[in-house]
């Protein structure tokens, strides 16, 4: 049982080529329950005046709940290059890198680009910078995501 109250959605996308070289954009989505997700909107645009100024941290501990958001199955945490990028059946695996968008909330819409979940949905990131916090107690290891 985690000790934080949100839940995010992730879509990890690829490109897959088919045989006739037709190409297509694939959406990996997975949930992660029990994280914490801290948006900043508000004080920034108070701050700058910006409108474009919104940033969000996200805390991912590393024995998050995570599961496919299609099929409902688990999924384990894999590295996202010697990980991820190898992994045949990215079913069973997730990753979050730079580039990767996140929703708050369980949102599952396999088809859906990063615009279309802007559209219908107000806590819409893209992942900006990923910190692996992996010292300390196993309690307090984590992964620090920014993003925007």
């Amino acid at each position: 049982m985690s000790m934080f109250p949100h839940t995010v959605t992730l879509y990890q996308t690829e490109t897959v080529i088919d045989d006739k070289l037709n190409e297509t954009t694939v959406n990996h989505i997975t949930v992660l329950e029990g994280v914490l997700l801290i948006a900043s909107k508000a004080a920034n645009v108070r701050a700058t005046g910006l409108e474009g100024a919104d940033a969000v941290n996200l805390h991912i501990p590393f024995d998050v709940n995570a599961v496919d958001g299609v099929t409902g199955k688990a999924k384990t945490y894999v590295d996202p290059v010697e990980g991820w990028k190898k992994e045949q059946d990215k079913s069973k695996v997730w990753t979050i890198s730079i580039g990767t968008v996140f929703v708050k909330g369980r949102v599952i819409e396999p088809d859906a680009s990063r615009t279309a979940l802007e559209l219908g949905y107000d806590d819409v990131y893209q992942v900006t910078k990923v910190d692996k916090i992996d010292f300390g107690s196993p309690d307090m290891q984590h992964w620090e995501v920014g993003g925007n």
